[in-house]
């Protein structure tokens, strides 16, 4: 039997290694969710689970997410044409695509042919853009007025029963799915145009129905407002989540990366909050969970391994506090008893 000896906090070495392979299995749900939502295939976004937070966080993970409900991207103003007549047009779009033409002109060297063809692509799809304004302008215009109305009563209203929460919940929905249809028409619209317009570059660009086939260099951005914002955040969380697991498995930083993944889960906690009378309450395919919860869970694992030095029993942790971390510690006084390697006996 092996029995540890070197002060009384000492652990023995099985539960050296069974911690070894909680660090590491950690390691590996992080670092999979990360590398899986690099595949552009599963069109990973941050929206999807901060879109749909509750509790009292909601509103600054809402904040997080820039025009949540479309209400800047479905902005409808009044432009000149070519001929000097008002028109109605979605401005942002219109805008974003009058920037995605200029700068497609100057990546490519097209002929005075192929120019033509172009000019005459973009006046189609402009035109469409504008008829589509005009025909759902009256519609946009009442979900507009609808939503003020919303958001005049939810910052008076301080009723917070599970029926007033449902009713709000269920309206701020209705209003999103509302504008949803709208922007996939817009953001349809705007891969059409790519598509044909890289069709004239050359046709390999393009399949027969004008599917993109070969992934075109990515000039236009079908989100003009928040693509830029929600892609920091969504690189941010598919790196993090990677970096975190591949430091955890190798044991590197270990007692960062899981500090760093506690703060992640945290806010995973904070998105589904699961406290009785909360609306909506958590699917039952997830499980059922009464304030302790499976991120819950693996948050304490994690801190756990965090406050015990566990890369250097299984990682390269162990070459960094040996090649000068351990006297860097100890010249700053941050060496603590569970910092030194269980020492171990055989007795029989």
């Amino acid at each position: 039997m092996s029995t540890c000896k070197s002060h009384k906090t000492s652990i023995c070495c099985l539960a050296v290694f069974l911690l070894v392979v909680l660090r590491i299995a950690i390691g590996w749900h992080f670092f999979y969710e990360g590398i899986h939502k690099f595949d552009e295939r599963h069109g990973f976004s941050a929206k999807g689970f901060l879109g749909v937070a509750k509790g009292p966080t909601a509103p600054l993970f809402f904040m997080m997410l820039p025009d949540l409900s479309g209400e800047q991207r479905l902005v409808i103003d009044t432009v000149k044409d070519e001929k000097g007549k008002d028109v109605k047009t979605f401005i942002e779009y219109e805008n974003a695509w009058n920037t995605f033409k200029e700068r497609f002109l100057a990546r490519h060297e097209l002929n005075d042919d192929q120019k033509k063809k172009i000019d005459v692509i973009f006046n189609q799809y402009l035109t469409s853009l504008r008829d589509g304004a005009a025909d759902v302008g009256p519609e946009v215009a009442a979900w507009r007025k609808s939503m003020e109305r919303f958001h005049e009563r939810n910052a008076e209203i301080r009723n917070d029963t599970q029926y007033e929460q449902k009713r709000r919940w269920d309206e701020m929905m209705g209003y999103r799915k509302e504008a949803d249809g709208w922007i996939n028409m817009l953001d349809g619209m705007s891969t059409g145009l790519q598509s044909d317009m890289a069709r004239v570059v050359s046709p390999q660009l393009a399949g027969e129905g004008g599917q993109i086939v070969t992934q075109p260099e990515k000039a236009w951005v079908p989100n003009p407002i928040v693509s830029t914002h929600m892609r920091t955040l969504d690189l941010a969380v598919t790196w993090g989540l990677t970096a975190i697991g591949l430091c955890m498995i190798l044991g590197f930083c270990t007692r960062l990366a899981c500090l760093g993944g506690v703060a992640f889960l945290f806010n995973v906690f904070l998105t589904t909050w699961p406290v009785p009378g909360v609306y909506p309450e958590l699917p039952d395919m997830i499980g059922h969970f009464l304030y302790i919860s499976k991120d819950v869970i693996e948050l304490i694992a994690m801190l756990a391994l965090a406050a015990m030095p566990s890369g250097r029993w299984g990682g390269l942790d162990y070459f960094l506090w040996h090649c000068g971390g351990k006297k860097l510690a100890q010249r700053f006084g941050l060496v603590c008893c569970c910092d030194d390697e269980p020492k171990c006996e055989t007795k029989a």
